[in-house]
């Protein structure tokens, strides 16, 4: 018999939702946690499906959640399910195996054939609570790279470093962006470029420019983990150029006080796959991954 009741979604739960989703935001450093207003935007999308949205109640307090997102695989034929598990707050670890059971009877009759987590081992112990569930890795995502900024590499360089201009260095950010990473253009690459120049969260966004040419540029924020901050951005036509980029911008996140520093690289990626060595030699180093595990149904 349990003191817990599973319910479906309601408009009004968003709120407690993200309540406790910044519980886990504020303490592992590969998640953060989407406001109200950006949620509920989701939400509104003719793509979202209530039904794939649980949440457990004891008595009248919302202590946990889950979710899921389905999408069709084409090219198996199959529909597949992605989820990050249940969310549920301090002393209520017995929802998490409910809300995962219930959400699993959910996807079956809407003939979901796998369902899949992206998970760390830095997130607490939600690896090997994916484990005892039945799921086993598949592959590999995001390499994570850790760095204390007070033991920062210093580079020689013969360029000046500046902070970044929106009005004269827009043109050739954007530029230099689309040309790294191909499949960001139009709209898309605008808006990306718009949100790191406006990121209330900025610690530093530099620049290394030669005969007014941007060589390097990067950008580092806060992160909604405390004491952790992340190099959000990097861009440059050299090696050399990076690490002087790198190593300018974990001096700013020392002089604001961070104790960490973040880095999230895909591998399969050629140019992220470059830039490991360039934060490497810069102080990093690989402290895990985030891999994506699949359980059938």
């Amino acid at each position: 018999m349990t003191d817990y009741t599973i319910k479906p979604y309601n408009e009004s739960f968003i709120e407690k939702q993200v309540e406790i989703g910044n519980h886990f935001a504020q303490k592992w450093i590969a998640y953060g946690q989407s406001s109200v207003e950006q949620v509920k935007e989701v939400y509104s999308r003719d793509t979202f499906d209530p039904e794939t949205r649980l949440y457990c109640f004891k008595g009248d307090e919302m202590v946990g959640y889950i979710g899921a997102n389905i999408v069709d695989v084409e090219e198996e034929k199959i529909k597949r399910a992605q989820t990050r598990l249940a969310f549920v707050l301090p002393g209520h670890e017995g929802a998490f195996n409910l809300l995962f059971e219930q959400l699993v009877e959910v996807l079956k009759q809407k003939e979901v054939a796998e369902i899949e987590t992206p998970q760390t081992i830095l997130n607490d112990n939600y690896y090997e609570l994916a484990e005892k569930l039945g799921f086993s890795k598949t592959r590999t995502v995001t390499e994570i790279y850790l760095c204390d900024p007070s033991n920062v590499k210093h580079f020689k360089t013969e360029n000046s470093i500046t902070d970044y201009n929106h009005e004269t260095d827009v043109e050739q950010v954007k530029n230099q962006l689309g040309e790294t990473y191909p499949n960001l253009t139009g709209d898309n690459l605008e808006n990306y470029v718009k949100r790191i120049a406006e990121n209330e969260n900025l610690l530093g966004y530099r620049v290394i420019k030669k005969d007014n040419e941007i060589l390097a540029y990067g950008a580092a924020t806060s992160t909604q983990n405390e004491g952790f901050a992340t190099v959000s951005l990097l861009i440059g036509k050299s090696s050399a150029l990076k690490k002087h980029i790198i190593s300018d911008l974990l001096t700013k996140i020392n002089e604001a006080g961070f104790k960490q520093v973040v880095v999230y690289l895909n591998p399969e990626t050629p140019v992220e796959k470059e830039e490991a060595e360039d934060f490497m030699s810069t102080g990093f180093e690989k402290s895990a991954s985030y891999d994506i595990l699949t359980k059938k149904l």
